[in-house]
């Protein structure tokens, strides 16, 4: 790591995030970052070096310590460079004489857990962000050492009351050791990406008037595309012009199950897909062009395409699933159907397709919602708050 800028905030935080630019959480961390330094907090953000190709905000003071642990290189050397990337940063800090951590995200548990005591032992103070309770791919073994890193915190920031509740109740983690905090929008994305709908449409090859589903992100058993395509099956006995958009890259599994039912349901011309991740640049021309957002979900602590979809004032249906249910205003900013349920999934999307007023009045509301309550400068003084519990031994 390069020493540039010596920082003259009060509050010196290395904000240790490995996914960055490698699976969208760059969104998250140029929302969160930024605000920080507008509260007066002195931020690093230690990301990987596939960030280094998004658009990075100017003021953000970004290094890149995780090199190549990504990709199709053994697992095993992979991991050896992750387990670098973090002894760099626990001797950076000592080197600074930064106090806190911000981590966020892990890899390999075992080594995680051992990296949080290592950096209590040489007298730094640790703050987790829990996006996901308990990670979609988790293994067994996993709960042990989710536990005890869970333990480990200091404090502890999920999203939503679900999942304060979840690690509470999984792992027996006090509730006085767990904030909760919102997720934050992507505004910046829709202030200078949006379209006009017609326009983003007619650059899909799509007619201007057509009605537009958006299913966006990370394709992932327990986002419950089978049930969205079973669903727009229906919707289109009602309404034939609508087509859907499947944007987005594989994860854990492949997307060939889901073009055989696309098959079988003989959806192939009504359904369009980009089975891939969506650079950044790109990522307002589908929401511009959608008209309803599907979030099919079985399982959610939260989800940043919700949050995506507010920013572009964009309307939802969603699954009444974890924190979800928290977020998604039934009635006011989109529509709750119960998960797996085909037949409420498509009534609600037909609902949204067809009162197009009614639609535009969610998003609307929506947007209304992550410039005010979700905004990321509230966010910014809550984490804040937070960090400074932290340093002076508040509970």
């Amino acid at each position: 790591m390069t020493e540039n800028t010596i920082w003259t905030n009060k509050l010196q935080v290395f904000y240790i995030e490995p996914v960055g630019g490698h699976r969208g959480m760059h969104y998250y961390d140029f929302g969160l970052c930024p605000a920080l330094q507008s509260v007066g907090v002195g931020v690093t953000l230690l990301t990987c070096d596939e960030t280094k190709n998004m658009v990075i905000p100017s003021s953000l003071r970004v290094e890149f310590p995780f090199k190549g642990i990504y990709g199709d290189t053994p697992k095993a050397i992979r991991g050896l460079r992750y387990l670098y990337g973090l002894v760099r940063i626990g001797l950076t800090m000592q080197r600074r004489g930064i106090p806190l951590a911000h981590f966020h995200y892990f890899h390999v548990p075992p080594l995680d857990y051992f990296y949080l005591r290592w950096l209590h032992l040489i007298g730094k103070h640790v703050v987790l962000t829990v996006h996901d309770v308990v990670p979609f791919d988790a293994k067994a073994s996993d709960f042990i050492w989710l536990h005890r890193i869970y333990s480990e915190a200091d404090r502890i920031v999920v999203h939503t009351l679900d999942s304060q509740r979840a690690i509470v109740e999984r792992f027996g983690v006090s509730a006085e050791k767990i904030r909760v905090i919102s997720h934050g929008p992507f505004l910046y994305f829709s202030k200078n990406q949006e379209l006009s709908p017609s326009l983003a449409k007619q650059r899909l090859a799509l007619n201007a008037d057509t009605p537009l589903i958006l299913f966006f992100g990370q394709i992932k058993k327990v986002k419950g595309l089978q049930y969205l395509l079973r669903a727009f099956r229906q919707v289109l006995d009602q309404c034939p012009t609508a087509r859907l958009v499947i944007a987005g890259p594989e994860w854990k599994e492949s997307f060939a199950g889901y073009a055989a039912l696309i098959h079988e349901l003989d959806l192939t011309d009504k359904v369009l897909t980009r089975i891939e991740y969506v650079p950044d640049e790109e990522v307002g021309l589908y929401y511009s062009a959608a008209d309803v957002i599907a979030l099919p979900y079985t399982e959610s602590y939260q989800s940043g395409v919700l949050y995506m979809a507010y920013s572009f004032a964009k309307p939802v249906v969603a699954s009444s699933v974890g924190g979800l249910a928290e977020v998604v205003e039934d009635g006011v900013t989109g529509l709750l159907v119960p998960p797996a349920d085909v037949n409420r999934l498509a009534s609600a999307l037909l609902i949204l397709l067809q009162d197009t007023e009614m639609a535009r009045a969610m998003g609307e509301q929506g947007q209304v919602l992550v410039e005010t309550k979700f905004g990321w400068p509230e966010i910014a003084r809550k984490t804040a708050t937070v960090y400074e519990e932290v340093l002076s031994g508040r509970t």
